[in-house]
């Protein structure tokens, strides 16, 4: 099994091709179902990987997917965490699972989605959704919701097969690791990638996905071409006048190339070529080989989210700069104190109660 990437309309699309190099016709028929109802490019591509991984399983098992169950569901689980990735293996001692709960989770919905979407078809009649769900009552939500009083009472749907997710920790950058990243960058456009990802908060694919035209210089202001979600596509983030200078100056010494993507690569047998996502990592790798500083793109955005947070901009405004479609995403997932605020905080609130108690 693999993914082949192929361009329909100067759009990237995907494809998943079996051992006899033929596409698999219902992983094909349900992205383009999924591209007509208008899913994120990235989507679209995190699915055909996430159905290659399925469609292996069901080759080691031997098993056509319409022969999917409950038991072969679960079974499917263990093996995208057992670390031989196998089920011929078995680990005699406790070790490190292969994936994370949430990307297990993630991979498991899209194959959920994949049989719904087969089960509105004519040549599939198995329900998987009705026996992967079960009713709980409302008082064992893992949050209380806005009205708990009135829907505790009240039964929903959970998804059986979804694994406990651990609370992931999310990290910042300091003020002194932002500078020490920026002054690891070899050159001018690694410095400009940098920057537009953490003074812009862009997600790592909306920073590729830029053209020239997409950065005002009047206004300093960047309007966001691409973004794996509606919300995002076409919003606009603002940066520093300083950042627009380094635009200005690396166009001028290095973007001589015939295309309108602002990162490119500069040598290489891929000169002037668009950067793309692998490309863009080497360069955070070399920088995290640098400053010793464990970064990646998107801790770069969270900084940039509590930061504003942090300066008193109200959380609605946070979310529109970032592009999301709800406010619970950003107030659950990307503002975050840093310890140093928190401590700040602690000792402003601790002098107050002694202040008070002395008076």
């Amino acid at each position: 099994m693999k993914v082949q990437e192929v361009l329909i309309n100067g759009k990237k699309r995907y494809l998943l091709i079996d051992g006899d190099n033929k596409p698999v016709v219902p992983v094909l028929s349900f992205l383009k179902y999924l591209d007509n109802i208008g899913k994120a490019e990235n989507t679209l591509k995190s699915y055909c990987h996430y159905l290659k991984f399925y469609f292996q399983f069901l080759d080691e098992k031997e098993i056509g997917y319409k022969e999917v169950n409950l038991d072969l569901l679960a079974e499917y689980i263990s093996w995208l965490r057992n670390p031989c990735q196998s089920t011929k293996v078995v680990q005699l001692q406790q070790t490190k699972a292969r994936r994370s709960e949430r990307t297990v989770n993630t991979m498991i919905t899209c194959v959920q989605s994949f049989y719904d979407y087969l089960m509105r078809i004519e040549d599939y009649e198995k329900d998987l959704s009705e026996k992967t769900k079960k009713q709980v009552a409302g008082n064992h939500r893992s949050f209380k919701p806005f009205l708990h009083h009135v829907s505790k009472g009240k039964y929903f749907d959970k998804n059986i097969l979804k694994i406990r997710e651990p609370r992931r920790e999310i990290l910042t950058l300091t003020n002194n690791q932002v500078q020490s990243v920026h002054d690891a960058c070899s050159n001018i456009r690694d410095a400009l990638l940098i920057r537009v990802l953490y003074e812009g908060g862009l997600r790592i694919g909306e920073a590729l996905s830029l053209w020239i035209e997409d950065f005002d210089i009047g206004s300093t202001s960047i309007q966001v071409r691409e973004s794996k979600s509606v919300s995002g596509k076409g919003r606009r983030v603002y940066v520093s006048g300083d950042t627009m200078n380094v635009f200005q100056d690396y166009l001028i010494e290095y973007h001589d190339a015939d295309t309108n993507y602002v990162f490119i690569n500069l040598s290489g047998p891929n000169k002037g070529n668009p950067l793309n996502y692998q490309a863009a990592f080497d360069v955070i790798k070399r920088i995290r080989k640098k400053t010793q500083i464990d970064i990646t793109p998107h801790m770069l955005r969270h900084t940039y989210a509590t930061e504003l947070h942090e300066q008193g901009v109200e959380v609605s405004i946070i979310q529109k700069l970032l592009g999301h479609a709800q406010v619970q995403t950003t107030i659950q997932t990307y503002v975050h104190p840093t310890d140093e605020t928190i401590r700040k905080e602690w000792q402003k609130a601790h002098k107050n109660m002694k202040d008070d108690k002395l008076k």
